[in-house]
């Protein structure tokens, strides 16, 4: 067998279609079972056949030579073989998303090196969740916490709700319960992200107490402040497509298109442990009708 394992793929074509056509001449008193199962072999890649071919060229040509149970036996080995390679596919793409997560992960903590996470998937999500809240695949025995920032690299994603043993759910900033305490960092004028149904079911945000004389426009970058001790400092959250005046008509606000994809996310970062985390458990806003310096 490992002799005939080193002719060329060429030889294993010819072999193959050479037992095939003897396999269609010996149905007639082998049975159509038979070529069912010849047929689902030769379906199968061809690398396949040329990995696990037995006994050399010669004997092949030798249809004559072999039993109906033989001829079975090859089917079996050949869909064994075919088996052990889908296996090793498998883990070869397990371990090149292993692989992936831990290069993002990397440089993520190049980044902020202060900060220690975990790198976990995406497990699941639910479909009648208007705001895109998804579970990850790791838990409390990862030391992941309810109230953990969680993050891709493009920036902030959201928090985690509950935490299990080995789960965790996640809401991300589409959600209404999501409040992150947010600056421009180009203006350093800051606000409150926030969402609602309306604006979760295009993929935006909302940072509100912005005030009315603010200079915030199209572009402008937002990322957290860090006030509070919820959420480390500087992790992006989206840039500025508009600014528009809130219902009170005092002041207003802007609309943020995240920087991530929210409703598509697959692999993300929990942030376990950050400096700051916790010092502060209130944030303070401005008054909306408050001028641009008291606000300051």
């Amino acid at each position: 067998m490992r002799d005939f394992l080193k002719a060329g793929s060429f030889k294993v074509l010819i072999i193959t279609v050479v037992v095939l056509l003897g396999l269609i001449i010996y149905t007639a008193s082998a049975g159509g079972s038979l070529i069912a199962s010849i047929l689902g072999f030769v379906s199968t890649p061809m690398q396949s056949v040329a990995t696990d071919l037995t006994d050399g060229v010669t004997e092949f040509l030798d249809i004559d030579g072999l039993t109906k149970d033989e001829l079975k036996a090859l089917v079996a080995a050949l869909q064994e073989e075919n088996s052990q390679l889908y296996d090793k596919l498998i883990d070869y793409t397990q371990m090149e998303q292993e692989n992936e997560r831990l290069k993002v992960q990397l440089h993520i903590s190049e980044q902020r090196p202060e900060n220690e996470m975990r790198s976990a998937a995406v497990i699941g999500r639910d479909p009648n969740d208007p705001f895109s809240g998804f579970s990850i695949g790791i838990g409390t025995l990862s030391g992941v916490s309810e109230g953990d920032p969680v993050i891709t690299d493009k920036g902030l994603v959201g928090v985690v709700t509950s935490a299990y043993a080995t789960t965790s759910k996640v809401e991300c900033l589409l959600s209404e319960n999501v409040n992150v305490a947010a600056v421009s960092i180009d203006k350093r004028e800051s606000g409150l992200i926030g969402c609602n149904i309306t604006m979760a079911s295009s993929g935006l945000l909302r940072l509100d107490y912005l005030t009315g004389e603010t200079a915030l426009t199209q572009g402008d970058i937002i990322t957290t402040s860090g006030e509070g001790g919820v959420y480390p400092a500087d992790l992006k959250i989206g840039v500025v497509e508009s600014v528009e005046k809130s219902e009170t008509d005092v002041s207003k606000y802007a609309v943020v298109r995240p920087f991530e994809d929210l409703a598509s996310v697959k692999e993300v970062q929990v942030i376990i442990s950050f400096p700051g985390q916790g010092e502060d458990d209130t944030v303070t806003q401005p008054d909306p009708g408050d001028s641009e310096e008291d606000a300051e």
